[in-house]
């Protein structure tokens, strides 16, 4: 899903954020719960112990004297009143959450069913406000209207209207407080211990990355738990293999190239000593010329692969348009226009390498060259184009192929001998980056290079 994060740390510190939350949440809900049916049970028994004595103390005082007692003992949150009305019998409710206050007033006046204990609820009267809303968010109680009316023995009525709690709210500001402070504290151990478990992913990342730039970088530490040493050893045994590999190729290649040197000279010299010159004598002393070449060419390829030139920071620019310059000055129409500095870090004479074969290729088969460079914050693309015949589209990828020639006859007067390219691929993965070949709609070939992490554009 394009909503969920795109890394693996992220999604995890998402889960661990939420799951914990959710936990804790409904953890504080249960105990809330509980903790509201303990308070309201206590409640409800102090405030039906008060009733009883409260209703004793009125049953005992003389008629003449009650309506001032009531008055006395009357409270903010709970008014007394005695009277001789029977209240009336259709606002009764036979409630069974406040059995308590006929079990505290049982010892006192017997036992008391409807006609002598009337017990009315007020709350859905009252009329809500503001104030308890915001009373209730703060962790306060939920205010509960009750009228109790008793009769007393001489057939007077006791009437009690109280307001007293009903519940107690689940999200009180410390519940809040709580969560808040474990969210943080969950957020903060999270990032810790996913960027902790990330961090050998991270490290293979750039370990991968350097593979691909330098089969000869430096092994990848083989720490940390068993399962991430496990990886890093079967990472370094491929790296060592894959170094093997080239090596191996390479060495082959360079001792194939040096051993035909001996016969392609023995050859020569025989040729030359053939008594009678003739134009048999002239082409194979062609085709000798050519096989030398060859075998130079391939040891130069081999020499190039195998060499580790360290890298450094070059100024790109400067080195294409030297390039441009020399070409210029031999008279070719090369253009290149680039007003700032470029600055790289690579290799200097791989770099040269690579851009000097592609311009010089560019003028071969197109007569001209056009030089152009686009910069971004993720990497840097160099252009050459020219006006020739361009490529068959099917072969586009196999001229990067070692010894690969569109002109078949491998005669260089009419081409190289097919190592320019793969060694400007070659340079080019090197430093992270790739060479393609298209063709223009307009006529001819561009061949673009591009290279990760552009450096910052600089004026002179």
């Amino acid at each position: 899903m394009k909503l969920l994060p795109d890394s693996i740390r992220t999604r995890t510190i998402l889960v661990l954020v939420i799951g914990l939350t959710v936990s804790h949440m409904a953890s504080t809900a249960v105990y809330s719960t509980d903790r509201e049916q303990a308070l309201a049970s206590a409640n409800e028994q102090m405030v039906a112990d008060r009733l009883a004595v409260l209703a004793r103390v009125i049953d005992s005082t003389p008629d003449n004297l009650r309506p001032q007692v009531a008055e006395a003992i009357s409270q903010p949150t709970l008014q007394v009143s005695w009277g001789q009305t029977v209240p009336a019998a259709a606002d009764h409710i036979d409630d069974s959450q406040w059995e308590q206050i006929r079990a505290s007033l049982r010892p006192y006046f017997g036992p008391l069913d409807e006609k002598r204990l009337h017990v009315v609820d007020l709350t859905a009267r009252a009329q809500p406000d503001l104030t308890s809303a915001l009373h209730l968010l703060h962790g306060g109680a939920m205010t509960r209207h009750l009228q109790v009316s008793v009769g007393l023995a001489d057939g007077s009525w006791s009437q009690f209207h109280l307001q007293g709690a009903d519940r107690i709210s689940s999200w009180s500001r410390q519940s809040l407080i709580s969560t808040l402070v474990m969210l943080l504290g969950t957020l903060i151990m999270a990032i810790w211990a996913t960027g902790w478990i990330t961090a050998p992913l991270a490290a293979f990342a750039r370990a991968a990355e350097r593979l691909g730039m330098d089969v000869s970088a430096e092994p990848l530490a083989e720490d940390g738990p068993r399962e991430v040493r496990v990886a890093a050893r079967a990472f370094n045994l491929m790296q060592r293999r894959i170094r093997s590999f080239v090596d191996d190729r390479l060495q082959f290649l360079a001792a194939v190239s040096h051993d035909l040197r001996s016969p392609i000279t023995r050859l020569r010299l025989r040729t030359e000593q053939l008594p009678i010159e003739t134009l048999q004598q002239t082409k194979m002393l062609r085709d000798l010329d050519e096989m030398e070449q060859m075998v130079a060419s391939s040891m130069a390829f081999a020499k190039d692969e195998a060499t580790d030139e360290p890298a450094q920071a070059i100024d790109l620019a400067a080195l294409i348009g030297t390039i441009c310059d020399d070409m210029t000055d031999a008279g070719h129409d090369v253009v290149f226009d680039w007003p700032h500095r470029l600055v790289y870090r690579g290799r200097p004479l791989a770099m040269k390498r690579l851009f000097a074969n592609l311009i010089e290729n560019a003028v071969r088969y197109g007569h001209d060259a056009r030089v152009e460079i686009s910069s971004s914050p993720e990497r840097v693309e160099i252009r050459v184009s020219d006006h020739g015949p361009g490529i068959p589209t099917q072969q586009l990828e196999q001229v990067f192929r070692p010894f690969y020639r569109l002109e078949a006859s491998r005669n260089k007067r009419t081409g190289g001998l097919g190592l320019g390219l793969a060694t400007v691929r070659g340079i080019a993965r090197a430093h992270g980056g790739d060479v393609v070949l298209r063709n223009l709609t307009e006529g001819g070939l561009c061949a673009t290079v591009t290279l990760p992490n552009a450096p910052r554009i600089r004026e002179d």
